[in-house]
């Protein structure tokens, strides 16, 4: 049976061992074994080493739940344990804390407070830092960020007072290439993503999918045909969108919005043939003219159903936006296409007005004048 000693000779070896095998400043992947007020403990993947950080790190952020993944960078042992940092800030931002970022690229928490000569001056601790314009992500270009607390790496430590230099773009670009890796190995064509619109133009909309620009083209934005996404859609919205193509490589991403909205063509359409109906005129085409019925659904007049002659050009009768009656001549619900007919709809309305007319005629075996008018033009109409 090992006695007293020989257990405390056996743990100052391990203890050893381990402080052998990890160097400060050293970056290792590490799980969250438990979070308490002051401490967030972990365990590395690789060499197994219980340790903990500060929760101080995690100030302004959510912190870490039990499980979670973390990447962690050693700091130092202290009577047998050890301590790690995921971002040094506070008081841990020491000269000599500073000098191993610096070294190993540790993360650094710095507090913008203003402007200066090409770029900004950084609160770092108990230091002052800089961080020049061109070091600044472009997430973060052109914003109010005065007073705000960034990640940074230290690009230089000089030997004259002071002279810390920060960069931001560095550290961003590095974060944003390890969640590209995350991504590439998650996602796949077809998936499910949610995602937050930044800005909205005729030939789509640019989203940020999870630090990433992708696009919704306008044919998958909506199923109007040429509809004003301002209208539809805001900025700050959040979709949910399709994955239609990865391009990893050049950093081509675009989705589609369509499969979380209601095809206006899958229930039952507002007109059927036959219906004489409303419509706006949408644009003048040489072929003929397309008419918007209500928000959804644009037909065609093919030429020689507007009832203008031949070699008449359309743009010297009608203009865009014109209110115009149509016949719905036909639905190819296949093709989403439907044809319809300016002349038929006058046709067909004049013999309504004919019906009716006689209809109310006090003796039927009397025709007015003007229904004998009317009645002359259709029965003309219908020779042609």
């Amino acid at each position: 049976m090992k006695g007293p000693s020989s257990e405390f000779e056996r743990l100052l070896e391990e203890s050893f061992k381990k402080r052998q095998s990890i160097e400060p400043g050293s970056r290792h992947e590490a799980k969250v074994t438990a979070v308490k007020n002051d401490y967030v403990f972990i365990r590395t993947l690789e060499n197994k080493i219980l340790g903990n950080i500060s929760t101080e790190e995690w100030r302004d952020e959510v912190l870490p739940k039990v499980s979670d993944s973390l990447v962690v960078y050693f700091l130092k042992e202290n009577s047998g344990d050890f301590y790690f940092t995921t971002c040094l800030s506070g008081d841990n931002l020491t000269e000599e804390h500073m000098e191993m970022a610096a070294q190993y690229e540790i993360p650094v928490l710095g507090q913008m407070l203003v402007e200066a000569n090409g770029g900004w001056e950084v609160k770092l601790g108990s230091h002052s830092a800089f961080v020049p314009f061109s070091q600044l992500d472009v997430s973060v270009k052109g914003k109010n960020i005065a007073g705000k607390r960034i990640k940074f790496v230290i690009s230089e430590i000089g030997k004259k007072q002071n002279k810390i230099v920060l960069s931001q773009k560095k550290i961003a670009d590095k974060e944003r290439e390890t969640k590209k890796q995350l991504l590439r190995d998650e996602l796949k064509v077809g998936m499910f993503v949610s995602c937050t619109v930044k800005s909205i133009h005729k030939f789509g909309l640019i989203v940020d999918m999870d630090g990433f620009d992708a696009l919704v083209p306008q044919s998958e934005a909506t199923y109007k045909k040429n509809a004003d996404l301002t209208a539809e859609f805001r900025v700050g919205e959040t979709l949910r969108a399709k994955i239609l193509t990865l391009d990893w490589a050049s950093n081509k991403i675009s989705l589609s919005v369509k499969d979380f909205l209601s095809d206006p063509w899958s229930g039952k359409l507002p007109f059927k043939e036959s219906d004489i109906v409303t419509g706006t005129l949408e644009s003048i085409k040489p072929f003929g003219l397309f008419v918007r019925l209500g928000d959804d659904f644009t037909g065609l007049v093919p030429n020689k159903e507007t009832g203008v002659p031949s070699r008449t050009p359309l743009n010297t009768v009608f203009n865009p936006g014109q209110k115009l009656e149509v016949f719905v001549l036909e639905i190819n619900p296949e093709k989403r296409q439907i044809a319809l007919s300016i002349s038929k709809a006058a046709e067909a309305k004049d013999r309504m007005e004919y019906q009716e007319y006689m209809s109310k005629e006090e003796n039927p075996g009397t025709v007015s004048s003007f229904g004998l008018a009317l009645q002359k033009s259709l029965e003309k109409k219908n020779k042609k």
